[in-house]
């Protein structure tokens, strides 16, 4: 009786063993990440939120999560707690690019590795990041740039753009900026007559195009090119308001790729839409398990994207989820 009791106190330890264990037999360790968002001024960025952590899950991490809420000196802080609590590793989705060194080195020197999503760090801190996934931001200013100079293509000169910039020395303002005046360059027909910022926020898209009513004609603005697509809502109530017909007195072009934005296109109020996926937590944590593996990873991971416009055929533009 006693050798049975045994037996069965055995079987009950070896099977609570198994049932730790993963399907290959060894010992699953659950990775820490944390997660620091800038904020959630947009449904681009929203989603784009909702992705990362839906990845997370699935890929069975524990992310802690943090919304600095615009906030780089907020952002900083969150970071020095995932420090502090010595997660296996960090995604941070920087606000802007420059203020980053000391914190990172901070990670660094705890050996706790740091992943960039979204948006980038200047360059001359690359070095403190183990990797980047998201989109390659100057070529949605190049494509932009030529969907202008095949709606343009027998309009002769002066073309002039107003361009509504995302927030101050975030990255995918300087690259948008950047990218379209690279894509423009060879065709002196296009002039940029006033840069302004908009913080990627609807308010603020509307406030921009208002203070630029105020020292330019707008009926001698030929473009408008907006940043992202909530500043771009923004831009089409202020002048709906006025007697200038969006889409068709001024060509708007934006980025993103939202409902808001497709359903204005579709209308004709708004002419071309550069898409930036927000849905890239799969392919971020794909590139998050292969750096916790110890493998090697490209620098950047890029995301793709496509184009929308007046030329493409707008029934066939699926719901965007976002």
């Amino acid at each position: 009786m006693k050798r049975v009791s045994l037996l069965i106190v055995l079987l009950l330890l070896l099977t609570s063993c198994s049932a730790g264990k993963s399907k290959s037999g060894t010992d699953k360790k659950q990775y820490v990440i944390g997660f620091s968002q800038i904020g959630a001024e947009s449904s681009w960025r929203e989603r784009n939120t909702e992705s990362v952590l839906d990845a997370g899950k699935k890929a069975d991490y524990k992310i802690l999560y943090k919304n600095a809420n615009q906030s780089q000196a907020e952002q900083i802080k969150d970071v020095r707690s995932f420090i502090a609590s010595r997660v296996d590793l960090i995604i941070l989705t920087p606000i802007v690019e420059t203020g980053w060194k000391h914190v990172l080195e901070e990670a660094a020197a705890a050996d706790i590795p740091v992943v960039i999503n979204d948006r980038l760090i200047s360059e001359e801190d690359s070095h403190l990041y183990q990797t980047f996934v998201g989109p390659n931001v100057p070529i949605q200013g190049i494509q932009t740039a030529d969907f202008l100079k095949k709606k343009f293509k027998n309009v002769p000169a002066p073309i002039n753009i107003v361009e509504i910039q995302g927030s101050k020395d975030a990255s995918p303002a300087i690259s948008r900026h950047a990218g379209l005046l690279e894509g423009i360059k060879d065709d002196t027909r296009f002039q940029m007559i006033a840069s302004v910022h908009g913080d990627f926020m609807l308010s603020k898209g509307r406030e921009a195009i208002k203070n630029v009513a105020k020292s330019h004609d707008l009926r001698q603005v030929d473009v408008i090119y907006c940043h992202n697509d909530d500043m771009t809502d923004g831009v089409v109530s202020y002048l709906e308001e006025t007697d200038i017909k969006p889409g068709k007195d001024i060509i708007i072009c934006s980025v993103d790729g939202q409902q808001s934005a497709i359903n204005l296109l579709k209308a004709g109020k708004i002419n071309c839409v550069i898409e930036c996926d927000p849905n890239m937590g799969e392919m971020l944590f794909e590139v998050v398990t292969a750096v916790l593996e110890g493998k090697d990873v490209p620098k950047e991971n890029f995301t793709t994207g496509r184009i929308f416009s007046e030329f493409s055929e707008l029934n066939k533009i699926e719901e965007r989820g976002y």
